[in-house]
């Protein structure tokens, strides 16, 4: 400031105070230093921090939620297991009329009181609960009340590749070599004779494809079809219907002039003169447990089919950076696993002491469990010559077949899914996903439990792996950079100069690893320091194509939102049925009982329909004397009368001749009652009743008494013992069904 003088002034007028000029000196005094102006003052922007920073993390965070898709079909038994007054444990039959399907639940209402409803009064009525039969809800949904976890969930990648041996054969023939041929038939289209071929897996192939034909026997003379040195044209996909597109093909070759051999005879799909690779990847663990995560009820989340939807929040980091595919490449992927584990249910219930104590005469690697080890496969075609087909294990028609077995939920290694790559293509295809497979330890050895009863071989199957796509490849292949041009031309010898040359070119280090990786070929080596790659596109880019990943990324990690369904399915749901019967003879003639039993277990089998019986026709008019078979009278004696209103003055003739007595003219059955010496219409019916009402159940009459039961009979694709629940591709418009709702 020019002026340093500043005129303060009297804040009060008097007389007395006069106004005088005073002087201060003072000064402006900056404590702070100028910021020097030279190259180190740089102007930063907070996006482009923040997209540095997302670029360069590895670390991952999932949250997300499972939708499940889960029932009970596959039950032990159609009972009820309770606790008595003296803490043992009881049983109760249900029988067929009583169990009903809640929500694809099969089970039966409860028709004793709740304790536990009454005393906590939590909306659920004392009576009429809904109980599902073992394995129930404690053992199956994603949510257990019990506080047992039963599924584990993994975040998983692909490490390694594996080779199978897909359909049997004598001659070493595998995945690696292609995929195998299992039927051959003629189509003509147009008026012109194309061959087609089915697979046990899906092909992957589209209409145009060129394929490799390996193994084949070429019927020309003289082997024009020149199958090792062409390559031949898919004229389309699909059988002659246009059906099963994904196993079926037709190439332009007619029927006749080729044929296969199963296991042996293999194709393979080429993309500009290279043929693909098929192979199996397998997935390792990047969590080990239940404590990385936590498991907990959606608010208000239920699927279409009343099914709990469980959220989970994985409380450990995931890392990526120091890890590399099956390829070597960088991860693009990872993947949610579901694991069915065995420890599902509380010790203490008497449901789970009940079926502990049924195993327990089993082998000791079997009596402690409830689920058999896990086996693992994939959905192939029905063919007893094909290994890995889930849907075939325990069908003793296709022993021997080969599976991945015993699997568990603590495994850190896991087989995975069939995929096919192209070195042209710089691309993993997957074909087929892989299926675990569970059974209850009763159902799987129900013959070594109870002899008198087949094994039931029906069981779960899942697929534990869902796919968390975290990066993307380009959807082009980048030019191929001939590095080795250079090095001859400048003639470089020195390998750290190689490897800078190499790097200046923007080599990535997953293509300079050799051109093969776990046993796959993987083009990017075409010849020494020649490389062709795809570029990692960079998270939120996408390309012309609208691939690409985008999600948030905060306080250095990357937030994946993850929605999955989950589906638990029956391994073979039979879609026919047939209607069978058994004629059962009761009464006196039953030594032992043995029918009689038979009976009462036929009325609880969960197929069981109707009963109808009769006894052997007597017609009374033409009764000259007393029948030896009723003589004595014994009270409780049972006749049939045939022939009601033929001539009923003979009929009462009979009866006041013969029996001293009368009877009503009508047809039907009719029982001797000494209380009133008299002959009394009686009807049938299971359990005690008034007085005209003879029990089945408890029927020893002196006379034969027939009984037919008839049964569905419910019948998959494969042979794995007796289904007591129809899947749910039949259609059960011809049977007798009960009308059910959600009361008693």
């Amino acid at each position: 400031m020019e002026n340093t003088n500043k005129i303060l002034l009297n804040s009060v007028r008097l007389p007395n105070n006069v106004n005088t000029t005073t002087q201060f000196q003072f000064a402006l005094e900056n404590k702070n230093k100028p910021i020097p102006l030279n190259d180190i003052d740089t102007t930063v922007s907070q996006y482009e921090q923040f997209l540095k920073e997302r670029k360069d993390s590895s670390i991952y965070r999932f949250y997300g939620v499972v939708k499940p898709v889960i029932s009970n079909p596959l039950f032990n038994e159609n009972i009820k297991i309770y606790f008595g007054e003296n803490n043992d444990i009881k049983t109760k039959d249900i029988l067929s009329s009583n169990i009903f399907e809640k929500d694809g639940w099969v089970g039966f209402y409860n028709d004793e009181l709740d304790e536990d409803a009454l005393q906590f009064n939590d909306n659920k009525s004392a009576l009429c609960e809904f109980l599902p039969f073992d394995p129930g809800y404690d053992r199956l949904r994603m949510i257990d009340s019990d506080g047992k976890q039963n599924y584990l969930l993994k975040i998983l990648y692909p490490f390694n590749n594996k080779d199978i041996t897909l359909v049997k054969n004598n001659d070493g023939i595998s995945l690696k070599d292609g995929i195998p041929i299992i039927d051959q038939f003629g189509v003509e289209l147009n008026g012109i004779q194309y061959v087609g071929f089915r697979t046990p897996m899906n092909h992957g192939l589209s209409d145009g494809d060129r394929v490799k034909l390996i193994n084949f026997q070429d019927l020309t003379v003289p082997n024009t079809l020149k199958l090792n040195e062409q390559f031949y044209r898919v004229y389309r996909t699909g059988n002659q219907n246009n059906g099963d597109k994904l196993r079926t093909f037709i190439i332009e070759i007619n029927s006749s002039d080729i044929s296969f051999t199963v296991g042996v005879s293999t194709i393979k799909r080429v993309v500009r003169d290279k043929p693909s690779q098929y192979y199996v990847r397998q997935f390792k663990s990047l969590t080990f447990g239940y404590q990385n995560y936590d498991l907990y009820p959606a608010a208000y989340g239920v699927t279409s089919y009343n099914d709990d939807v469980a959220a989970f929040n994985f409380k450990t980091d995931i890392d990526v950076s120091d890890i590399v595919d099956n390829l070597g490449r960088p991860i693009t992927e990872l993947y949610l696993g579901i694991i069915k584990n065995d420890n599902d249910s509380d010790p203490t219930t008497p449901n789970s002491q009940y079926w502990i104590n049924s195993v327990s005469g089993l082998s000791s690697t079997l009596n402690t469990r409830f689920w058999t080890p896990i086996s693992g496969g994939y959905d192939l075609e029905n063919n007893t010559e094909v290994n890995y087909n889930i849907r075939s294990f325990g069908d003793e028609t296709y022993v021997p077949s080969t599976y991945f077995l015993n699997i568990d939920e603590s495994d850190d290694i896991f087989d995975g899914d069939i995929v096919e790559y192209n070195e042209n293509e710089l691309l993993e295809r997957p074909l087929e996903n892989v299926y675990h497979r569970v059974n209850t330890i009763y159902r799987e050895y129900l013959n070594s439990i109870k002899p008198e009863l087949d094994n039931k071989k029906e069981g779960y199957i899942y697929s534990p792996f869902n796919l968390i796509k975290i990066r993307e490849f380009r959807n082009v292949v980048n030019p191929i950079v001939d590095i080795q041009s250079k090095i001859d031309e400048f003639n470089i010898t020195n390998p750290q100069d190689i490897e800078n040359l190499i790097n200046a070119y923007g080599v990535p280090n997953y293509a300079t690893l050799g051109n093969v990786v776990n046993g796959i070929t993987t083009g990017n080596q075409v010849a020494n320091n020649i490389f062709k790659w795809r570029d990692l596109m960079d998270i939120g880019e996408t390309d012309v194509t609208g691939s690409g990943v985008d999600y948030p990324f905060e306080s250095g990690a990357h937030y994946l939102y993850l929605d999955k369904r989950f589906y638990f399915q029956r391994q073979d749901p039979p879609c026919e049925y047939r209607i069978i019967s058994e004629l059962l003879v009761l009464g006196a003639s039953d030594t032992n009982n043995e029918n009689k039993n038979k009976f009462k277990e036929l009325l609880k089998s969960p197929t069981y329909l109707k009963y109808s019986i009769n006894i052997p026709t007597v017609y009374l008019d033409s009764f000259d004397e007393q029948p030896s078979f009723i003589t004595p009278l014994l009270d409780g004696q049972i006749i049939y009368n045939a022939n009601a209103g033929t001539d009923a003055s003979i009929l009462q003739q009979v009866f006041n001749n013969v029996f001293n007595t009368s009877i009503n003219d009508t047809t039907g059955y009719y029982r001797w009652d000494s209380s009133v010496s008299a002959w009394e219409p009686v009807v049938f019916t299971l359990g005690t009743g008034a007085s005209n009402v003879v029990d089945v159940l408890n029927y020893n009459g002196v006379a034969d008494l027939n009984v037919e039961v008839t049964l569905v009979d419910f019948e998959g694709e494969y042979e794995l013992g007796k289904r007591d629940v129809a899947g749910g591709c039949v259609d059960l418009s011809l049977l007798n069904q009960n009308q059910i709702d959600d009361e008693c």
